[in-house]
């Protein structure tokens, strides 16, 4: 069972060490670090950062796009249609991208942290480093667990540090509210340790702590997994969101350019590049016309849900193309007086790209070679112009993780939950009420109120990596994954107008009949046969 766990060396250690030679000679590359390494502040350093890469890869961090039915991908990647087509199974699951199918990534790393833990008391490093580095391994520790139980459900709490002799076949799965309890505990000891705002950028901190508590304990509450709708844990999520709000972080009032700006006042986590360490983002999501892959594209189905400034849905079901007759969507023009969030987050057709238009028509500048958008859009936030688009270009623009937004997202959605109505919709306001926005204030109460969150929280954070779980934790995947993700064929009549015509982008087996199996990933059948059984395979997706 999870033999990227019982590997007794990573690459990436091996290269670490390698590299080190100037500080310590270390030869022996065929064991876990050699015990000299757990006595050098520097090495030991190293050894933590490297951990890092269990909350977000190097490489394919935006990954998780891919799985949201905000965006489309049109190569497969990471193996989306998996999920985008529902048909999911223990036996495929594995190859879906480890950005989603976290298990032996997650476990890998957790079997490191748990070396260090082994170690680390015997240290004789200075004791202040020693406890700031064991508060940011409760954090990596607890952000990697999430990560799994966001996926799975309960999943076994390993401590141990196991090597390629110990026995995994009587491990056993955790209930999801001990998982929820020993991620918390590792939370409330990190936070207890580690300053509010990093020293050293790209670290843990409190305040990272705290706003991965609130989106666990959200989670939490959420109805899949407390279906008996525990007000407690309601109180809680509020609690933990609230305990951001007095942090010095303000909201920002470029919608568009705060996504470049590492020094954004309300991102409180993010994954930062710089000229070494660079993002290549602005190059995945670019605009073919300019050499860009887009790899993913939005969907019109989130094209359609971006207000108009009115403050009304424009297109009611994306599908069917059906238009809100309240509000001020003309589909001869569709993209005129929208929510300002959509013009810094969606190029679409005739959008202004540093000295031109975007041309997502037939025949189009941005639509005619095989990199070229499905859907008629491609996304512009992230994307940093300035610089153009090119494979060897260095990109420095963060990824947040973590950011006030969320945070006051996650309150209103609480409060709602707690009967605390005027407090959901005056967190959902400033929000909307921000410079740079400014739509109009949500008065909506009861269930009307609720789908208003939900719809906030999809605009608001669009292809930030919250889609996926969010429609699963609110249990409305069975009607959002088996709507077609659409996307617009645009024509440019001979009178310089456009035709725009509706057209499915997934297959017809996405509107199979839902399993409410596909709230969770199923563990690997091959995993379930390495424990002898001894795992718990989740709900729907036996294998007889």
């Amino acid at each position: 069972m999870m033999k990227k766990i019982i590997y007794l060396v990573s690459i990436t250690w091996i290269m670490l060490l390698s590299s080190c030679s100037d500080v310590l000679d270390i030869t022996p590359t065929d064991r876990y670090p050699d015990p000299l390494v757990w006595q050098d502040e520097n090495l030991l350093k190293m050894f933590v950062n490297e951990q890092y890469i269990g909350i977000c890869t190097k490489d394919n961090y935006y990954e998780i796009m891919f799985f949201g039915d905000d965006n489309f991908s049109k190569y497969n990647n990471g193996s989306c249609n998996l999920v985008r087509e529902n048909i999911l199974t223990a036996d495929n699951v594995g190859s879906l991208s480890n950005i989603l199918y976290v298990w032996d990534n997650s476990y890998k790393f957790i079997h490191n942290i748990n070396v260090f833990f082994k170690n680390i008391e015997e240290s004789s490093v200075n004791e202040s480093v020693k406890k700031e580095l064991i508060a940011e391994m409760k954090f990596i520790r607890a952000y990697i667990y999430a990560k799994l139980i966001w996926s799975y459900g309960g999943v076994p709490i390993i401590e141990e540090a196991y090597d390629i002799n110990s026995d995994w076949s009587q491990v056993k799965r955790s209930s999801w509210d001990e998982c929820v309890t020993y991620i918390v505990k590792n939370l409330d000891e990190a936070i207890t340790d580690l300053p509010d705002k990093p020293s050293v950028r790209n670290r843990a901190s409190g305040n990272a702590a705290r706003a991965l508590k609130s989106r666990v304990l959200l989670y939490d509450a959420s109805i899949l997994n407390n279906p008996s709708n525990d007000k407690q844990k309601w109180q809680k999520a509020a609690e933990a969101a609230a305990a951001l709000f007095d942090k010095g972080y303000t909201l920002a009032t470029d919608y568009q350019k705060m996504f470049l700006d590492v020094n954004c006042s309300e991102f409180i986590f993010t994954k930062e590049f710089n000229e070494t360490y660079y993002s290549r983002l602005t190059f995945f999501l670019g605009t073919a016309g300019d050499n860009g892959r887009a790899w993913v594209a939005p969907s019109l189905n989130i094209v359609d849900a971006y207000e108009t400034i009115d403050g009304e849905i424009p297109v009611t079901d994306s599908e069917l193309g059906t238009v809100n007759p309240k509000s001020m969507y003309d589909p001869s023009d569709p993209y005129a007086n929208r929510d300002p969030r959509f013009y810094a987050s969606i190029y679409y057709n005739g959008s202004d790209f540093v000295n031109r238009k975007i041309e997502t028509y037939i025949g189009g500048y941005d639509a005619t070679n095989q990199d070229a958008t499905m859907t008629g859009y491609y996304i512009r936030k992230f994307i940093e112009e300035d610089k153009g688009i090119s494979e060897t270009r260095h990109y420095t623009g963060p990824f947040p993780l973590f950011r006030l937004s969320e945070m006051y997202l996650n309150y209103a959605e609480a409060q709602y939950h707690l009967g605390n109505e005027d407090l959901a919709r005056e967190y959902i306001n400033k929000i909307r009420d921000r410079e740079g926005v400014k739509m109009p204030p949500v008065t909506a109460s009861g269930e009307e109120l609720l789908d208003k969150i939900y719809h906030e929280r999809m605009i608001e954070l669009a292809f930030e990596g919250h889609r996926y779980f969010d429609v699963r934790r609110w249990k409305i995947a069975k009607k959002t994954e088996t709507t077609h993700i659409m996307g617009h064929e645009i024509i440019k009549n001979n009178d310089g107008t456009f035709t725009y015509n509706r057209y499915k982008l997934t297959q017809d087996s996405r509107k199979n009949e839902w399993k409410d199996a596909f709230y969770r990933l199923p563990i690997a059948f091959s995993e379930i046969q390495k424990s002898n059984n001894s795992l718990e395979q989740n709900p729907g997706y036996e294998i007889n």
